[in-house]
Parts: C-alpha cells; sequence; structure tokens
C-alpha cells in the first residue's frame, strides 16, 4: 500500500482549502465525477425513439424500376407510388387508403354536409296540401262506393275480436 504524503500540519491534501468557494453546483474537487464516469445516468448517448427509426428508414433511398429505366428513390416515395398504382389497377382497399390519404393532405375536400334546413314556406304547404287532397280523392275513386265485401271483411274482423275477448 501506498502512503499518502501528509502536509506540515498532518492534513491530507484533498483537506486542504479549496481554491474556490464550496457550494451549490460547485461540488469539491474529490467528489465530482471523474471524465468518462456516466454521472447520474439519464439517456445513453445516441439512443433514438421510435419516430427518428422509422423516419430515418423512410428516409433511405431504394432503386426501382419502372419500365426499362431504373431509379432511385427515398421508400416513402415507392411506398405511395405502389399504393397510388394499386389503386389505380382496381384494388379497392388501396383505393380508400388512398382518398384517405388525400383528406389528410388536403388534396381534396370533405364531403359536405347538409347543416341547413329551410322551412316550408307559405307556397309550399299549399302545394303539399293541394297534393295530398288529390291523392285522398284518387284513392276513394279507386276504391267502388257499394262494395259489400268490405263491409263484410270488417263486420267479421269485428266479430273475432270480441269472440276473441270473451274466451280469454
Amino acid at each position: 500500500m501506498v502512503k499518502q504524503p501528509k502536509t506540515t500540519n498532518g492534513a491530507q491534501p484533498w483537506d486542504a482549502a479549496p481554491e474556490y468557494e464550496i457550494g451549490y453546483g460547485r461540488p469539491p474537487a474529490h467528489t465530482r465525477f471523474k471524465p468518462g464516469h456516466p454521472g447520474c445516468g439519464g439517456r445513453p448517448k445516441k439512443q433514438r425513439n421510435g419516430r427518428t427509426v422509422l423516419k430515418d428508414t423512410l428516409d433511405e433511398r431504394i432503386t426501382i424500376r419502372e419500365g426499362k429505366r431504373t431509379r432511385s428513390v427515398t421508400k416513402h416515395d415507392a411506398i405511395i407510388l405502389r399504393l397510388v398504382n394499386d389503386a389505380a389497377s382496381g384494388d379497392a382497399k388501396a383505393l380508400s387508403n388512398l382518398i384517405t390519404l388525400m383528406r389528410l393532405y388536403g388534396l381534396i375536400e370533405q364531403p359536405q354536409e347538409t347543416t341547413s334546413t329551410q322551412s316550408f314556406t307559405a307556397d309550399d304547404l299549399a302545394i303539399i296540401t293541394d297534393f295530398l287532397g288529390r291523392l285522398e280523392n284518387q284513392e276513394e275513386s279507386t276504391q267502388p262506393a257499394g262494395s259489400t265485401e268490405n263491409s263484410d271483411t270488417e263486420e267479421a274482423k269485428s266479430q273475432g275480436k270480441k269472440s276473441k275477448e270473451t274466451k280469454s
């Protein structure tokens, strides 16, 4: 074991008066973290979150062939090209996804909802009552006035109801 050198008054060298004032955020030199020490922990360097990984992956370049020609595009562009081509060839699911994507980016507008309902005017009400009156007249003219079949069936129905009520 190596002996530590002592000062003239018997104190150790690290017990000597510091060159600066010790206080909040200024620890003594012998208690500081050494260089390369991880400290209090925290996130390790160069650790990336999911969004960063996905963005970097989609920004990678790949080569695709279009007919006889090859070209270099990002994976993101290749996915969109494939989606558009599938939708154009008749794939219903791809078409639905493409329309949703187009609405998300504002390329097409959302379907308009009818929010304003106008009340009927006096002229509208007069037309409706006239139509209903003509419809009632037309129904009465199609039924024979002296039909006994209709009255007989109504009497039979009412008698059947009375007999069912008395049986209960």
